[in-house]
């Protein structure tokens, strides 16, 4: 049994900069034994190499060189050097309007204006649903009431609270469900 599973690595060749080349036929599955005790309720055999323990094709394993290792880092550093500088990453500040961008367009969907402020429509709504979700409202299933971003005139039996997305939303924007819950008891 080898380091790499039930078959010793093959030795294939040895390239002109030192490099080893092996084939490793473990089967990924099952590390080359074919059949295991875990797998009792299926019959034992693995799947992936029906009980062979092979891979259909060796996978190509390489040792290198200390040398030749040194000098594939080294190309490696100088290739993400070259990315890096082609396609540098935004900075902070671009980082920070795209969040609080994102954070906008949440709130939005969640039923609050763009400025964060918003009504909660609590009471009988299920008979005006249809004229609340025209107005923009959208339905908080932790609050069990609809937010919306403007006060809807002219339903009957339902309770209008003026609220605010800070009050009511996490840091990403959604709502928070214990804050929900504390806003539902006094509702």
């Amino acid at each position: 049994m080898g380091a790499y599973g039930f078959y010793e690595l093959e030795y294939v060749r040895t390239d002109r900069n030192g490099t080893k080349i092996y084939h490793d036929n473990n089967c990924p599955h099952c590390s080359g034994y074919g059949s295991l005790e875990k797998w009792a309720r299926t019959g034992k055999t693995c799947f992936e190499c029906g009980g062979s323990g092979l891979r259909p094709r060796p996978k190509i394993v390489k040792i290198y060189t200390p040398e030749h290792r040194a000098k594939l880092d080294a190309q490696k550093a100088a290739r993400d050097a070259k990315r890096l500088v082609e396609n540098p990453p935004p900075s902070e500040e671009k980082l920070l309007d795209a969040a609080r961008e994102s954070v906008l367009s949440i709130w939005e969907n969640q039923g609050f204006n763009r400025d964060g402020s918003g009504f909660i429509l609590s009471g009988n709504t299920y008979p005006n649903r249809d004229a609340i979700y025209k107005d923009g409202g959208r339905w908080c299933r932790f609050l069990k009431a609809y937010i919306a971003p403007r006060p809807i005139d002219g339903l009957r039996g339902i309770k209008i609270t003026p609220t605010s997305a800070e009050a009511l939303c996490n840091a990403a924007g959604y709502v928070d469900i214990d804050k929900a819950l504390k806003l539902s008891e006094t509702l």
